[in-house]
């Protein structure tokens, strides 16, 4: 006989799924480890050394030439042998005499004789026998004559041939962000091009009834869709690139099809709003209806308790809570690390321990994160939460560095203790933490 189930037994088999979906949360620490063990670069690419600015390198890059590649005078002057100014004194002056003229770019192939010396510039490389250097000002010319008050050592205002880079040696390792120094070092080899890893696209997807674009009027119960430039910003800030789809409506079924068609054309999708547990939080419905495997729904840190990240394919899926303070913290926390892993980056949370100006509660099984600003002051850290510290309250994030964590346990952590505080990584370069004494 077949069993058709009554609508109190599909009832309460939902109720059950939702309570077991409620209870099955994952520790902070155990999300963190699980997004670093799926999170990778994809296959690397070769870029014109002009545009690989801000990219990562896929691959060690060794040394071809020493760099200088001669020895080579740092300044404007007269080179000369340093022996022959032996004795040389103000009363006693050694006289060279001048048989010739060096530019930069040009070559000498006279070696010098004792008692001779050249004119030479900066850049230009010393003829055979020449192994020091006189400035220009300090000493006296006249009619081919050069004359020194003072004796010189050998290498003395030299810039001696692989005295910045050794041919052969290690230049950059993978995983180095390519940034002006780096290129001009790269250009020194004479490197036109190299491996680099892509920068992921991310698309952005926002869901939610009451979200209008900042180009509608403003109605009652209706709010702006401000996740959309907060993620777009975070996202271009990493290195990535940020790829709004738009905002969808609050049906299941076109939830997923948005998944699944951002999936098929980035590499990580990013939604924010519901995400949470409630009858019209439908995001890990359509997520799992996209086909899409979910790692985990719900992580016990404060704000952002109902963060969900999943895989389709070799695709992420983070889905955020609609809150804006939660969405900042748990992009910090997953999607940020997982981004500089996709971009070759070997990438880590900066933890200093510092001092904490107030005191707050700890729970049990949770971890807390309070934003703050972060000092160096009287050789420590000193960390100061902002007043209000809540997941829908964006403007305690308004200057602010760094986040101080408040682990799981009893009790409180003290005012005047020592915590753990996360610094804002450069991707804020309008709040730059310099590390300065203040």
């Amino acid at each position: 006989m077949d069993f058709a189930p009554t609508a109190s037994l599909v009832a309460f088999l939902t109720v059950t799924l939702a309570n077991t979906e409620r209870t099955a949360m994952i520790s902070y620490d155990d999300a963190v480890k699980l997004i670093l063990s799926i999170a990778g670069p994809s296959q690397s690419v070769q870029k014109p050394l002009q545009e690989a600015l801000g990219y990562a390198l896929a691959r060690n890059i060794y040394a071809a030439l020493d760099q200088p590649p001669f020895h080579r005078s740092p300044l404007d002057g007269f080179a000369f042998r340093a022996a022959d100014t032996a004795g040389a004194q103000p009363h006693s002056p050694t006289e060279f005499n001048v048989i010739g003229y060096i530019p930069a770019g040009t070559v000498f192939d006279t070696p010098l004789k004792q008692g001779e010396a050249v004119r030479i510039f900066t850049g230009a490389m010393l003829p055979l026998g020449a192994d020091a250097v006189a400035a220009q000002e300090k000493v006296f010319y006249h009619d081919n004559s050069l004359f020194l008050e003072r004796q010189y050592s050998v290498g003395e205002n030299v810039a001696r041939a692989g005295e910045d880079v050794l041919c052969g040696s290690l230049l950059l390792t993978a995983g180095s962000l390519l940034g002006p120094a780096e290129l001009g070092l790269i250009a020194s080899q004479g490197i036109s091009d190299l491996p680099v890893y892509p920068r992921p696209r991310v698309a952005i997807l926002t869901f939610g009834s009451e979200l209008l674009e900042i180009s509608d009027s403003l109605s009652v119960g209706k709010i702006y869709n401000s996740n959309r430039y907060l993620l777009e910003a975070l996202v271009s800030r990493t290195g990535a690139i940020p790829d709004y789809r738009g905002k969808i409506s609050d049906e299941r079924d076109e939830l997923a099809q948005a998944i699944v068609w951002a999936c098929q054309e980035a590499d990580f999708v990013l939604t924010t709003g519901g995400v949470s547990v409630g009858d019209h939080d439908l995001t890990p419905a359509a997520v799992a209806a996209s086909g899409a495997e979910i790692l985990f729904h719900r992580v016990a840190i404060k704000p952002g308790t109902p963060a969900l990240a999943a895989r389709f394919g070799n695709k992420i899926i983070f889905s955020l809570s609609g809150n804006p303070a939660a969405a900042l913290v748990t992009f910090l926390q997953f999607v940020l690390p997982a981004l500089q892993l996709a971009r070759g980056i070997d990438w880590r949370q900066q933890v200093v321990k510092a001092v904490i100006t107030k005191s707050f509660p700890r729970k049990k099984d949770q971890t807390r994160f309070l934003a703050a600003n972060t000092i160096f002051s009287g050789g420590r850290f000193v960390s100061e939460p902002q007043s209000i510290q809540k997941s829908g309250v964006i403007s305690s994030f308004r200057g602010v560095n760094s986040l101080i964590i408040v682990p799981p346990g009893l009790g409180e952590l003290a005012a005047d203790s020592m915590a753990d505080v996360q610094l804002f990584p450069q991707i804020f370069d309008n709040l730059p933490f310099t590390g300065r004494e203040q």
